[in-house]
């Protein structure tokens, strides 16, 4: 039975609750990876340069990691939304996609100690230990779906 107000049919998910954390978990990985490689390339880009008295929020660096937090913020909520579609209630896509996004900024705050204690050779294994939990969380959710 559909919900009040929703016009849509029910989904034919065999665990919502399980969809629902593994979409989580998916978008909070997925989200971490961005922000290794936004920080890699953050790294990257002050390679050459001289270290600056004052901060700059105009400097290349600055906007790499500016824009690239936000774009992963983005990158979260989306790949998030995107995997509750089986869940036919975009009030909870919306609202779980949002959860994804902040958790993703928050969990990847992880890539300031790797950094400092790994360097660049840490942040690129927590990019690939993200995308291999990516990886796995995403086959575990294809092969629950129901087909509809």
């Amino acid at each position: 039975m559909s919900e009040p107000g929703n016009r849509l049919p029910p989904a034919a998910v065999a665990d919502p609750v399980g969809l629902a954390l593994g979409a989580l978990g998916f978008g909070i990985m997925l989200g971490v990876g961005c922000q290794g490689l936004v920080t890699l390339l953050v790294r990257t880009v002050q390679g050459g340069m001289p270290a600056s008295a004052r901060v700059d929020l105009t400097s290349a660096p600055a906007l790499v990691l500016l824009i690239g937090t936000f774009a992963g913020m983005v990158v979260a909520g989306i790949a998030t939304g995107a995997l509750l579609t089986p869940v036919r209630n975009p009030w909870r896509q919306a609202m779980l996609a949002a959860v994804a996004a902040l958790a993703s900024l928050v969990v990847s705050l992880v890539t300031i100690p790797v950094d400092k204690l790994l360097g660049r050779a840490g942040l690129a294994s927590l990019v690939v230990l993200a995308g291999l939990g990516c990886l796995l969380i995403g086959r575990r959710l294809s092969r629950a779906r129901i087909p509809a």
